[in-house]
């Protein structure tokens, strides 16, 4: 095992404390979705338990400060309004104007029918105090019961054209859902959120959208390597991952910020997730080193099947109650 040196450790860790003006001016890349619109590609992630909503506003404050330009929210996460007070904190201050912020939220779950679609996106801008979103997501193919993901689809495209999202997408589509809504709707999907880590490289459905031109979003970045509480068992899965390590001491990198390169080399968009102020600032910091190809491979071998979300109804139960959603 490869561990990287005190003087390293010491050097990257000096990079972050109490250097938070310096990585503001980080330059986040965008990409251009197949709508024309450009997305950045770090966003920082929402979800967590709706008992600690609490920390969502100060720390996506901490982000947006911090030189994120996105951020990743969804309604059943029920921490909408706290995404918006903090957007309108940092506005009023004048860190950012609510053009150079890209808002991505999903609809309610609940919602099954292309009527329901509207009075759905209108529940959330009146929570974000925004007037435009900038990406709407069909949350799951499964919304709701007896329903038919189309019609919500044709929903979707409803709001688009009202201007009510810039553009719209869905998340945790696989390749033949994909391929029902492309062929019995006017609109290509802009983007596809799905999990992706180094244990779980989904390398077909991430190759499948991309080939159709449709951007994918990549959460749950760090797999099992960050504790999952509410499951009983998990596979053993570490920052300590031998090539991850490698490449840490190569490129004078920690091995989440390794996780994270690789990611975006592979074309996604990235969703870290972290209330911790270090962390978001370490999170960010990805954009003055590349990967090669070979080590991308060395990467995409470490990959061991192991899905953080299965939502299977085994586990999903003791999902719900952990982030309590039930």
């Amino acid at each position: 095992m490869v561990k990287l040196s005190k003087t390293t450790i010491f050097k990257i860790l000096h990079n972050y404390l109490g250097m938070t003006k310096a990585i503001s001016a980080t330059s986040v890349p965008y990409i251009e979705l197949n709508d024309g619109n450009k997305i950045p590609v770090v966003s920082y992630g929402t979800f967590g338990r709706v008992q600690d909503v609490h920390l969502i506003k100060p720390a996506v404050i901490q982000a947006i400060e911090a030189g994120y330009r996105h951020i990743d929210t969804a309604a059943i996460y029920r921490n909408e309004e706290q995404v918006g007070e903090a957007i309108a904190d940092v506005t009023n201050r004048g860190i950012v104007t609510r053009e150079e912020l890209w808002i991505t939220t999903k609809i309610n779950s609940a919602i099954g029918t292309r009527e329901g679609v509207l009075p759905a996106i209108k529940e959330s801008l009146q929570k974000l105090n925004l007037d435009y979103i900038d990406l709407y997501l069909i949350h799951f193919p499964g919304n709701a019961s007896n329903h038919d993901y189309l019609n919500v689809w044709k929903g979707m495209e409803d709001v688009q054209k009202l201007n009510l999202t810039r553009s719209i997408g869905v998340a945790n589509f696989n390749t033949q859902q994909l391929d029902r809504v492309i062929a019995n709707s006017d609109t290509v999907p802009s983007v596809n959120q799905v999990e992706v880590h180094p244990f779980f490289n989904n390398l077909d459905i991430v190759e499948y959208s991309q080939s159709l031109n449709i951007s994918v979003m990549s959460y749950a970045n760090f797999g099992f390597m960050v504790p999952r509480p509410w499951l009983k068992q998990t596979p053993y899965q570490t920052f300590e991952e031998p090539i991850l390590r490698q490449l840490a001491q190569k490129y004078g990198k920690m091995p989440s910020q390794i996780t994270l390169r690789y990611l975006l080399e592979r074309g996604t968009i990235v969703i870290p997730r972290s209330t911790n102020k270090i962390h978001i600032e370490i999170n960010i910091d990805v954009f003055d080193f590349k990967l090669t190809q070979e080590e991308i491979k060395l990467i995409n071998e470490v990959d061991q099947g192991d899905k953080v979300y299965s939502f299977d109804p085994e586990s999903l139960p003791a999902f719900l109650e952990y982030f309590g959603l039930i």
